[in-house]
C-alpha cells in the first residue's frame, strides 16, 4: 500500500512538472519555431579604385569605424604628378584656343575688307580650328578631372558605420585596383534568418511577431518582426553533372525530408549590451496569433537551443 502511494505521488509530481513546463513553453508548442537560425548583416567589400602601396593604415582589426573615417591611404605621389601633367595639358589647350581664335578673327577682318584677299574656304578652316581647339580644352578638362578623382581615391574611407573584420592589410602592402582589400560589416544592417521547414510556413505572414534567442545570449530573448519569406531555394536534383546529364539523388519513398525556407526577421528592440555577430546561431519563434503580441515569451530552453 505504501509503495502504491509512493508511486502515485511520484507520478503526480512528474505530471505536474511536465504540465508546468508545457504551460511555460506553450508558445513553442502552438507556434512554428526553428533552431536553425543565423544572424546576418550586409558585408561591404572595400575595394580601392586605384593601385599602389599602402602608406597609412590607421584602422585595427575588429574595431568600429564611422562613416567617412580613413581606412587606408595609397601612396599619392604618382597621382599628384599625373594631376600636374593634366593641368599643364589643359593650359596648353587653352593657349591653343586663344591662338586659333586670334587667327580666325584676323582672317575675318581681312575678308571683310577685301573678299578677294582670302578665300571663304580658308576662313572656314580657321573657324573650324577654333572649334577643334575648344573641344581639346573640354577633353583636357575631363582628363584632369579623372586624374583628380584618382588622387582622391588614394584615400579609401568607410562608406558606412561598421566593424572592420578579418583585416590582413599591412603598411607597405600593395593595393590592387578593383580587388577587395577588406571587409566592413554594416552595423545598421543586422537581421536574422530563420530556416523553417516548409510544412510550418503556411501560417507565417509578414509583420508577425518573432522571438529570437541567440545562442550567445541564451537567457535574453529578443523581439522582432517577420520581414519577408524566401521565394525559392536551390535544388540539387536536376543540376548538370557528368557528361552534361542531370544529377538526381536517390530518395526513399517512405521518408520525405521537408525543405527549409528562409524567413527574414527584423529585430525591433535590441538592447545596447547585446552585440550581434554575423554567422552566429539563433532559435526563432514566430507568433502567428496577433492577440499574443502583448504576452511575455520565455527564452527557449538551453537543451533545445
Amino acid at each position: 500500500m505504501k509503495t502504491s502511494i509512493r508511486y502515485l505521488l511520484t507520478a503526480t509530481v512528474v505530471l505536474t512538472a511536465i504540465a508546468l513546463v508545457m504551460l511555460k513553453y506553450q508558445d513553442y508548442l502552438t507556434n512554428p519555431w526553428t533552431r536553425d537560425g543565423q544572424v546576418r548583416a550586409q558585408v561591404i567589400q572595400i575595394t580601392p579604385r586605384v593601385s599602389g602601396p599602402i602608406i597609412k593604415l590607421p584602422i585595427r582589426d575588429n574595431r568600429l569605424v564611422k562613416t567617412g573615417d580613413l581606412l587606408f591611404e595609397i601612396d599619392p605621389r604618382t597621382f599628384v604628378a599625373a594631376v600636374k601633367e593634366s593641368e599643364a595639358d589643359l593650359e596648353q589647350a587653352k593657349v591653343r584656343v586663344a591662338e586659333t581664335q586670334d587667327e580666325a578673327d584676323r582672317a575675318t577682318r581681312i575678308r571683310k575688307r577685301d573678299k578677294g584677299a582670302m578665300p571663304q574656304q580658308q576662313l572656314t578652316k580657321k573657324v573650324n580650328a577654333v572649334r577643334t581647339a575648344q573641344a581639346n580644352v573640354l577633353e583636357a578638362e575631363a582628363a584632369l578631372l579623372n586624374k583628380q578623382l584618382d588622387l582622391e581615391f588614394t584615400q579609401v574611407k568607410a562608406p558606412v558605420d561598421g566593424y572592420v573584420t578579418n583585416l590582413n592589410l599591412r603598411t607597405g602592402s600593395q593595393a590592387a585596383a578593383n580587388q577587395p582589400a577588406l571587409a566592413l560589416v554594416d552595423i545598421n544592417s543586422f537581421w536574422v534568418h530563420g530556416y523553417f521547414r516548409e510544412n510550418l510556413i503556411e501560417g507565417i505572414t509578414e509583420g508577425d511577431r518573432a522571438i529570437v534567442t541567440l545562442m550567445s545570449y541564451p537567457d535574453r530573448p529578443l523581439e522582432g518582426r517577420v520581414d519577408s519569406l524566401g521565394w525559392g531555394i536551390a535544388q540539387d536534383d536536376g543540376s548538370t553533372g557528368y557528361n552534361l546529364l542531370p544529377n538526381v539523388n536517390p530518395t526513399f519513398e517512405w521518408i520525405r525530408l521537408a525543405q527549409r525556407i528562409p524567413v527574414r526577421v527584423h529585430l525591433t528592440d535590441l538592447p545596447e549590451d547585446i552585440q550581434l555577430r554575423v554567422g552566429t546561431t539563433a532559435s526563432v519563434l514566430v507568433m502567428t496569433e496577433d492577440d499574443r503580441a502583448a504576452t511575455s515569451v520565455p527564452a527557449l530552453p538551453r537543451a533545445l537551443q
